[in-house]
């Protein structure tokens, strides 16, 4: 939105020729209407408007139901810059700024829109945060050309923003990250010994595990600025000119700095959301195990992986004998006991590498990687045994104290380098399981039985 016709004109075949859809508008009310009616990206707020400023008009979008998390890139010079980032601007633009910055700026932007629900882990594979130190306030580190210059950052910030501010040098930077201690924001020179020292030092930082999440900035000198668009798209957040510690330059950096991290951390709360409905909805929210959901796609990659690798895989289908009498005796109360416990003992029963989970009301699967089929047999008797000999002990109200339960089991091995199909078929490895453990019910219950066949890969 702009109010000259030929700067929104301008504007929009720049980004049409990046294949991005445009809409314009030529006033503040006018880009509100059509907001409500396309729900856009993306704002980018021009000069010139006849009926508000752009930091009005960017407090505007930020009252709208979804305008919390919009991105919006305002055109701004002199006092306007503070007084549009104080409205909520996600970053500012320099009148007559270039192609290659502005689009810079939009790919990095819409960049952090999608990095909090990209790679969330599985469920027991994410890797443990650096968190907190002591003090909660969030941290950031300075890396200048020469400490002088990060510490006349730090002089200059520190009483500006809500964080703590510590300086150091790219080595210690970097081994800091490695150890775990990774801050919430970088701010790096872009020249520290060489020219881009601080570029590759955004990279390296960037693909570590402990420090990839951090909000970096750039720090710039003015004959610099053709790097801008590389720092954007290195992932930096935003880039600040080289005299940010400047009377007149400091409030504005504090506000952009302090905007890095509130970015950061509604990113960061987005990623941890993600992770928790993912782990909701692949895990059994009352033992606590993989469901059913999970297990089965997940047995699919492990028999390819088998057969690929030409290794033995094991498959067992285990159920709990008679569990339907212990709910109708004893309540469902005694029923959810039994099971967690159960499932307990098996899970502490079986090797690392192995899955358990629950696929049915009091039905288990669990799946054996690189296990030949003497030792699943081993493994499955194991698991059996813990189970049997020890009674579980029921909450109060049940009737009685202890209850005395067993499992059967159906197992059955897909045998590595065996002649036979070759394609794995996940399938017919469960239903070889499956068949066995019915073997198993009928023949007495308590007792595993082996599929007659091994199933080739």
């Amino acid at each position: 939105m702009d109010g000259v016709p030929t700067n929104r004109i301008t504007i929009k075949v720049r980004l049409r020729s990046a294949c991005y859809e445009v809409v314009m508008a030529a006033s503040g009310q006018e880009a509100l209407r059509i907001a409500r009616l396309t729900h856009p990206q993306m704002v980018l707020i021009g000069g010139s408007l006849a009926d508000m400023t752009g930091p009005a008009l960017c407090a505007e979008f930020r009252a709208q139901p979804a305008g919390a998390d919009l991105p919006i890139l305002i055109e701004a010079r002199g006092a306007e810059r503070v007084m549009a980032l104080r409205a909520g601007a996600s970053a500012l633009l320099d009148p007559g700024g270039d192609d290659l910055t502005l689009l810079a700026r939009i790919r990095g932007l819409l960049r952090h829109e999608g990095e909090a629900f990209e790679h969330a882990p599985q469920p027991g594979l994410a890797e443990e945060s650096a968190g907190f130190a002591r003090d909660l306030r969030p941290s950031a580190v300075f890396v200048g050309n020469q400490p002088a210059t990060a510490l006349g950052w730090r002089h200059a910030l520190q009483d500006r923003v809500g964080f703590r501010i510590s300086v150091s040098e790219p080595e210690r930077a970097l081994a800091d990250a490695a150890a775990g201690h990774a801050p919430d924001l970088y701010l790096i020179a872009a020249d520290i010994q060489q020219s881009g020292d601080g570029l590759r030092l955004l990279s390296e930082l960037r693909s570590r595990p402990f420090s990839r999440e951090s909000a970096f900035v750039i720090a710039l000198r003015p004959e610099r600025a053709d790097m801008i668009p590389v720092a954007l798209d290195l992932g930096a957040g935003d880039v600040l000119p080289w005299n940010l510690a400047a009377p007149a330059a400091a409030p504005e950096a504090a506000i952009r700095l302090d905007a890095q991290l509130a970015r950061k951390h509604e990113a960061d709360r987005r990623r941890h959301e993600t992770q928790r409905n993912i782990r909701l909805a692949m895990t059994d929210p009352l033992t606590g195990l993989h469901n059913r959901r999970f297990a089965l796609p997940r047995l699919g990659e492990l028999t390819a992986e088998a057969a690929e690798l030409n290794r033995d895989l094991a498959v067992m289908v285990l159920d709990l004998d008679r569990f339907k009498q212990v709910n109708d005796l004893h309540g469902h109360a005694a029923g959810d006991a039994v099971l967690n416990e159960i499932a307990a003992r098996m899970a502490a029963s079986l090797p690392e590498d192995a899955l358990l989970a629950r696929i049915g009301g009091e039905e288990f699967l669990a799946i054996l990687p690189d296990c030949p089929a003497h030792s699943a047999l081993r493994l499955a008797e194991d698991m059996r045994r813990a189970v049997a000999m020890t009674p579980v002990r029921l909450p109060p109200g049940c009737g009685r104290d202890e209850l005395s339960v067993t499992i059967s089991a159906g197992l059955a091995v897909m045998a590595g380098g065996a002649p036979g199909l070759r394609r794995p078929n996940p399938d017919a490895l469960l239903a070889s399981a499956d068949h066995a453990l019915l073997a198993a019910k009928s023949s007495g219950r308590n007792r595993i039985v082996m599929a007659p066949q091994s199933v080739a890969a």
